[in-house]
């Protein structure tokens, strides 16, 4: 080291004086260390703190989003379902009222066939019979006796079960009605029972996500699940979009002869920037039609008074339907063009033009298909409308959840951090007390010594 041997007295003479100057600049030097460190420990503890507690918040936020938007369409259910009650309520009672007067006749008939069996004594009948039989036969036990008594017993039971058969008869075809009547009851019931479970249980979930307990409100929100109607809805929608893109195909190359194609417009041809403008008119109609007939809630149609709300709903049932007509035309006019270009690349191949007698009034099959599609796309895109505010709703729910995950991860990476810039300090100053240990048990032992006499000083004073 700087030339000198570890046994020259010069080497040793410098390590003790970088010891002593350790030890006089101890206190700065921990300082130091500590402002370093332990600051930036501090600070990114505190960065990580706040990190969580906005990770908290958000989720929170998450947490009431879900549960408003579950106790809206839960309302909405209980609504729907209370309004649908109460237009099946006339019917249900006229189908009890029916089922119950049937049975009521049943009833009145059965207690008159049970009055007529009761009217009925056969013990005391045959037995007075057989007591007049035998004693009209004399005492004799002979077989032809018995028989001609049995006899006489039987035809005297026949003669009293006679006016019972048109009741039994009657009994027998009113059993299966009234069996009938009480499984329509049944049904009935079972109906109402499955019901009046379901509006119970929207009724408790309901209440929870009202609740002002928030860990209720909470676990009521945890239960709904957010990722599988958003997935069936992104689904339902990647379908729309591909009935965009075939109305895309459609419309654009008829577009060309309205607009023309030797313009651009930021690059893209007119007829396609004519094509999708007329895309995204249909779907700003549908989505219009949709809020205002009070099916979804994407815009604020549906806060406005319902007179608005009419009048947006016809004048975007009008646009749609102008739409349709419009892409109708187009379909015609596309087919056409069809037409002549396959005329056009016969001419110049040299063939002959065919006769157009298999197409009356020039109108194909092809042509009626494409007519079809062009007036059932502009409608299919507004029913996508319903889709997509799940898919929009739900999607603000998932970026809530990956922005709690994301600051949640970061506040755990911050607080890391700062737990090993803190060990890093504790060891640094560690290492510092090791360098100077030896000035340090100096220090030590001569407090210890010095300490005794204080004491006494301090007690001789007193």
């Amino acid at each position: 080291m700087f030339g000198l041997a570890w046994t020259d007295w010069q080497l040793w003479l410098v390590v003790a004086g970088i010891i002593l100057l350790l030890y006089v600049g101890r206190p700065y030097l921990h300082g130091l260390f500590r402002g370093v460190f332990f600051g930036l420990a501090y600070v990114l503890r505190d960065v990580a703190r706040r990190l969580e507690n906005a990770g908290n918040n958000i989720y929170r936020q998450y947490i009431e989003l879900v549960a408003s938007h579950t106790a809206e369409t839960l309302e909405q259910r209980l609504v729907s379902q209370e309004m649908k009650l109460e237009k099946r309520a006339p019917e249900i009672d006229r189908r009890i009222s029916g089922i119950v007067d049937k049975l009521d006749t049943n009833q009145s008939d059965l207690s008159e066939t049970l009055e007529a069996f009761r009217a009925v004594d056969l013990d005391e009948r045959t037995l007075r019979e057989v007591q007049d039989s035998i004693q009209a036969r004399g005492q004799g036990q002979s077989r032809a006796k018995l028989s001609s008594a049995a006899s006489d017993v039987r035809r005297a039971v026949k003669e009293e079960l006679a006016p019972l058969r048109p009741h039994i008869n009657a009994l027998r075809s009113e059993l299966k009605p009234m069996a009938e009547n009480i499984t329509r009851l049944r049904s009935i019931s079972n109906e109402l029972s499955r019901s009046s479970k379901q509006i119970n249980k929207d009724l408790a979930t309901f209440e929870e996500c009202i609740h002002p307990d928030y860990e209720r409100r909470r676990d009521a929100a945890q239960r709904q699940s957010i990722l599988i109607p958003w997935l069936l809805s992104l689904l339902v929608m990647t379908v729309a979009l591909t009935g965009v893109f075939l109305n895309f195909f459609l419309i654009q190359r008829p577009m060309a002869e309205i607009v023309g194609d030797d313009l651009q417009v930021m690059g893209v041809g007119l007829p396609t920037a004519a094509a999708l403008v007329v895309i995204f008119l249909e779907a700003v109609a549908g989505i219009v039609l949709m809020d205002a007939a009070g099916i979804t809630k994407i815009t604020l149609i549906s806060t406005l008074p319902r007179i608005h709300k009419r009048v947006l709903l016809y004048a975007a049932f009008a646009f749609l339907a102008a739409f349709s007509f419009f892409e109708a035309i187009l379909a015609i006019q596309r087919e056409v063009l069809i037409g002549i270009d396959q005329e056009t690349t016969r001419r110049a191949l040299g063939e002959l033009p065919t006769e157009a007698g298999g197409e009356p009034g020039g109108i194909s099959l092809t042509m009626i298909g494409q007519m079809v599609l062009a007036i059932l796309i502009p409608w299919l895109l507004a029913v996508a409308a319903i889709p997509l505010e799940t898919v929009v709703q739900n999607f603000i729910l998932i970026l809530r959840l990956v922005m709690h995950q994301i600051t949640i991860f970061l506040a755990f990476v911050f607080a890391i951090v700062a737990t090993v810039l803190k060990a890093i300090g504790l060891f640094v100053l560690r290492v510092y007390d090791l360098l100077i240990f030896l000035p340090l048990t100096i220090e030590r032992m001569f407090r210890r010594l010095r300490g005794p006499a204080r004491k006494k000083q301090a007690s001789g004073a007193t």
